[in-house]
């Protein structure tokens, strides 16, 4: 097999694995009347059960990275498959809800190098220059893929059980763990394909996990990629149907199906705008415009009138330059030695997770409780005015998309100073 038809494979099952966490990530909530039934659980009980993977899966960046750096892509995609497996069993056999947890929290652990290996496969075996479109090309594979699996996982829980689907999930699992075995490679024969380092490799220093983890543009990359992924994490999420159902005067099975314009939009704009973006001296320009337009689009979103034209434009528009998150990304990888590369991609994950997920989402449901509503009610039980009041923090939030992405400009301009791609 060729380099080129390697590289493409590898890329391939990197992306098919981190569309299967995709879908580990989505299993309870289309087994919500199992679990309820199965393990007595209550509302406050299944919220618990649900996070438990996202912490574990978070807290786990940092060593996912490290480990892709010290172990190469194949062996850890290849675990983390196999161990997933197991996991899955066991959440499927699991009678308690002591029992659940502990499963979640180890599918967590398990499913964590997903994402760094992913960006580290593009990073590896794809020039400079198609890596902003190869990591978008990822992002698009799985949102749409996401979809698709939103739809048919609640049918294939009814059809199997939780038992039946679980022990099916756990054979998909496996089957990827053999294809990460046996077809994947960590890197091209004739040598690395990606971006130059940006580090002395004789400096002890530059080398060193400490170096990655002091280093401001990482940091500011993916708190500014994380604004941009708060908008499938906290608002496509959670938030955005209730609201839609509001403000549209819809019902909420209709709100949701208006939400899938994000998801869509999100998965045509990641390669398009890596496409854009592809030379690195034109990546801050992307970057500072896709911030521009998201941010604007989110404040006519949350406070335009009542007409639909506006609202259903603005979702297209934070769908479409969320994607822009990718150009974080690619920044991280130019300033990083290829040896800690995936450390560094866990740790910008981990960051742009927190932002992106946990942090928006406490900001936006302690405004909503603050206008008034409810604490112990359910948010489709809060009015437009409460709603809006949560999503405030959401507008303003990806307003400080505008200021950073000036600074990313600066540091990619600097950037463009070394060699050209």
């Amino acid at each position: 097999m060729t380099d080129s038809a390697r590289g493409w494979s590898t890329w391939l099952i990197a992306s098919l694995c981190l569309l299967f966490q995709f879908v580990v990530q989505l299993q309870p909530s289309a087994m919500i009347p199992a679990l309820e039934a199965d393990l007595s659980l209550g509302a406050e009980e299944l919220g618990f059960l649900t996070s438990s993977y996202f912490i574990s899966y978070l807290v786990c960046q940092i060593p996912s990275g490290w480990l892709l750096d010290r172990l190469g892509p194949r062996k850890v995609m290849a675990a983390s498959s196999l161990l997933t497996a197991f996991g899955l069993v066991w959440f499927s056999l699991a009678e308690s809800l002591e029992s659940a947890v502990g499963a979640r929290i180890a599918l967590g652990v398990f499913g964590a190098p997903a994402f760094p290996a992913a960006a580290l496969v593009a990073s590896r075996w794809f020039a400079s220059r198609r890596f902003t479109v190869m990591l978008g090309l990822t992002e698009s594979f799985t949102l749409l893929g996401g979809v698709l699996v939103d739809l048919a996982l609640p049918g294939l829980v009814e059809t199997g059980g939780r038992s039946g689907s679980g022990v099916l999930l756990a054979s998909i699992a496996l089957f990827l763990g053999l294809a990460c075995a046996f077809i994947t490679r960590d890197r091209p024969s004739r040598g690395h394909l990606g971006p130059p380092s940006a580090s002395d490799p004789r400096d002890p220093f530059e080398r060193s996990l400490l170096a990655v983890m002091v280093d401001g543009r990482i940091w500011v990359a993916a708190f500014h990629g994380g604004l941009f992924f708060s908008v499938i994490a906290a608002f496509g999420g959670l938030w955005g149907v209730p609201f839609l159902s509001l403000r549209l005067g819809i019902d909420p099975a209709r709100a949701a199906h208006v939400m899938a314009l994000v998801f869509i939009a999100g998965a045509l704009g990641a390669p398009l705008i890596g496409l854009v973006a592809a030379r690195r001296r034109l990546r801050g320009l992307v970057l500072l415009a896709s911030s521009i337009a998201c941010s604007g689009a989110a404040f006519v979103l949350v406070y335009a009138t009542d007409s639909e034209i506006p609202i259903y434009l603005a979702l297209l528009v934070i769908g479409f330059f969320s994607g822009a998150y990718a150009l974080d990304l690619a920044l991280v990888v130019d300033v990083v030695a290829d040896g800690r590369r995936g450390f560094a991609m866990g740790l910008a994950n981990l960051v742009l997770g927190i932002v992106g997920g946990p942090m928006m989402l406490t900001l936006m449901g302690r405004g909503i409780v603050r206008s008034g509503a409810d604490p112990s009610g359910s948010v489709l039980e809060a009015s437009l005015a409460q709603v809006t009041a949560g999503l405030a923090w959401f507008a303003w939030g990806l307003a400080l998309l505008v200021p950073l992405g000036f600074l990313l400009l600066l540091v990619n301009r600097a950037l463009t100073r070394g060699p050209r791609d």
